[in-house]
């Protein structure tokens, strides 16, 4: 009798410590968690949700969540909220509502309803997540992606192009090594903008990666010198295959060939704002143009010319060979 005693005793007290540990865990809950009534107005918001909307616990009767949604977001969030009260069934929705600061947040809402003992709607429970860093992560995942698609597009057509004219302008037998050197050129130039995460090289990272393959080949006698120019990413590449195939050039049939043979690769702005990039062989005695007009002759004049809106020069004469390139325009120089 007395055991039965205690246990009646105790159960009031068990009850109401389930009771305060229940509201201690929606109080405390990271989680924006809250209560409406069956008219849709706030009955209980916990301190998450409470400090987001910048709402005193004592004001809550006088508290509007309406008044905080996004004028471009009443209608998209109404039609959910009223056909969930009306029907009483649970909804999802995601909609901006202004911070305490001022700052809109996007907030996706998971509600279900409530009913007492009877079956009676009393409204609904939720919880409102915050998806604004989440949502900025997914845009930008599918804009990088959309970027991919496009550099990688751009480059399979570049490779095409240049395996096509290479095939055309090469023996069979020479075919295999021009190509393969171009590709890697091009494949330097796409490290190299990569790491730049494709928001443009300095060019003179543009012009060590283009030259590297020079090797000992050069011996000392490559000599660059400019100040620091900013190349955007749609011009480095074209500026990178001119580059690697002048020094390629230069190995096979220029200065580079020869002991006594040099090459300057110097870049300037004038007064005026003139940009000028410029290569010169000199110690090769007297040079005459090629026969006829390759690819390469294609990527240092008409594809340099192009990209930069340049005049390009060619000259071969008694004292070598110089490549001279000349704009006033900004496109794709920083």
């Amino acid at each position: 009798m007395e055991a039965d005693l205690a246990r009646k005793g105790a159960e009031p007290t068990a009850k109401v410590s389930r009771e305060e540990l229940a509201e201690a865990v929606a109080e405390n809950s990271p989680a924006m968690l809250w209560l409406g009534d069956q008219y849709g107005k706030c009955v209980f918001l916990n301190r998450a949700q409470r400090d987001f909307w910048g709402v005193d616990p004592q004001d809550l009767s006088q508290f509007d969540w309406g008044s905080t949604l996004h004028p471009d977001d009443i209608e998209k969030l109404s039609a959910p909220f009223a056909k969930a009260m009306a029907e009483q069934t649970p909804f999802s929705v995601e909609a901006r509502y202004r911070r305490a600061d001022g700052a809109y947040r996007t907030l996706r809402t998971e509600a279900r309803p409530r009913f007492d003992a009877n079956g009676t709607f009393l409204g609904m429970t939720g919880v409102n997540t915050d998806i604004t860093d989440q949502l900025v992560a997914e845009e930008r995942t599918r804009m990088l992606m959309g970027e991919l698609n496009h550099r990688t597009k751009n480059i399979l057509t570049v490779v095409q192009a240049v395996a096509r004219q290479t095939a055309r302008n090469t023996t069979f037998e020479d075919f295999n090594k021009t190509f393969n050197s171009r590709l890697l050129g091009l494949a330097a130039c796409n490290d190299l903008l990569l790491r730049n995460d494709w928001a443009g090289v300095d060019l003179a990272d543009l012009v060590a990666s283009q030259l590297g393959h020079l090797g000992e080949d050069a011996g000392g006698r490559l000599q660059t010198s400019g100040p620091r120019v900013r190349v955007a990413s749609h011009v480095a590449q074209t500026l990178g295959m001119a580059l690697h195939e002048l020094s390629t050039n230069s190995l096979k049939y220029g200065a580079l060939k020869l002991p006594r043979g040099r090459v300057s690769l110097n870049w300037w702005r004038s007064p005026e704002g003139t940009f000028t990039l410029e290569w010169t062989e000199t110690g090769v005695g007297p040079l005459s143009p090629p026969s006829r007009k390759g690819f390469g002759h294609s990527v240092i004049v008409d594809m340099v010319a192009s990209a930069l809106d340049a005049d390009v020069e060619v000259e071969f004469g008694d004292g070598g060979y110089r490549w001279k390139v000349s704009t006033r325009s900004t496109v794709g120089l920083a």
